[in-house]
């Protein structure tokens, strides 16, 4: 070999085992800096809620700060397109949730892959959402309700926090499980359409628990069914889906932490370590408890696997109304 080419060679590989070293430093210090946690959605909400509150406990865990920047739009695709072109390396996370699994199949010509353009991290917690009437309506029950439907059905509306939401494709599941009639009223937001419930503008609506929480307790409102897999703690006489007649049914707003493409395996695990330790945090799992929140055991292999189930799952449901835009 020539000693110039030789030479070349040798520099090369040096620089390949420096730019090697330095980025497995970069992974083993991890973090040295504040991590961003973008909520998709705006302040105040749910999501917003749930950020936060795990933020603050994998801070501790991490020894770094988690600061949440709440991006909303799109219905979490403007969010989820910002962490999608982040710079893969730990610094910005995004609070993934089954809106961006189905995002591919109620929008067209997306900037971004909603399920491909990340690593799943690991999940978080699933809420039940709750199937509520405004108590002008003279049933007494979800048995009443349905019969009502059927005997009046131009007469029911239900209200929901948007179209092709987990809420709205839930109770198009349950209407056709039931086959009784209602019109969809979509609202922007479930306080929005918590509101018009409790004034009677629409008849019925399906939010989750906790923002319903405050309008039952008042009395505005009934809840006549919650959909996860067991009653809620915080509405232990509601009944669920499941118990009305349709075994196994279950259903609610779920969300984990994903990264963009790309992040190294290493801070991968290390972050599914400190949401473990955040779902395990006391604090932490008492808070979701209040507000009928179950915590989701688990690490990447988990997050993807339920990021798929809601794809089959909900992916003909859209379709078959027609909702892609």
């Amino acid at each position: 070999m020539k000693p110039l080419m030789f030479i070349i060679r040798l520099a090369a590989a040096a620089v390949s085992v420096a730019a090697i070293s330095s980025q497995a430093a970069a992974q083993a210090e991890y973090p040295a800096r504040p991590i961003t946690l973008v909520v998709p959605f705006s302040a105040g909400g749910q999501f917003d809620f749930l950020g936060r509150l795990v933020a603050s406990s994998m801070s501790k865990n991490l020894g770094q700060e988690i600061i949440v920047e709440n991006v909303s739009g799109g219905g979490g695709n403007v969010g989820g397109a910002k962490v999608a072109n982040a710079k893969p390396d730990g610094y910005t996370l995004l609070q993934y949730g089954g809106n961006l699994a189905i995002a591919k199949e109620l929008t067209s010509n997306l900037a971004y892959d909603p399920v491909g353009s990340f690593i799943p991290v690991a999940p978080i917690s699933i809420a039940p959402h709750v199937v509520l009437m405004n108590n002008s309506l003279p049933v007494k029950d979800f048995k009443d309700l349905v019969n009502y439907a059927k005997a009046h059905p131009d007469r029911i509306n239900y209200a929901t926090p948007g179209v092709g939401t987990s809420m709205h494709l839930t109770f198009e599941e349950i209407r056709e499980l039931f086959d009784f009639p209602a019109t969809h009223i979509p609202y922007r937001g479930g306080s929005n359409a918590l509101n018009d419930l409790a004034s009677g503008q629409v008849q019925l609506g399906i939010v989750a628990v906790a923002p319903a929480l405050p309008f039952i307790q008042s009395g505005k409102i009934r809840a006549l069914a919650v959909t996860g897999e067991s009653r809620a703690p915080s509405l232990p006489d509601v009944p669920t889906i499941s118990e009305l007649g349709h075994q196994g049914f279950s259903s609610g707003s779920w969300a984990g932490i994903a990264v963009p493409k790309g992040t190294p395996q290493a801070i991968v695990d290390r972050l599914a370590k400190a949401v473990s330790a955040a779902i395990n945090d006391p604090q932490v799992s008492k808070r979701l408890e209040e507000l009928s929140f179950t915590p989701l055991q688990g690490a990447s292999a988990d997050l993807k696997a339920r990021i798929d189930d809601e794809a089959r799952r909900y992916g003909p449901i859209i379709a078959k109304l027609g909702l892609k835009n």
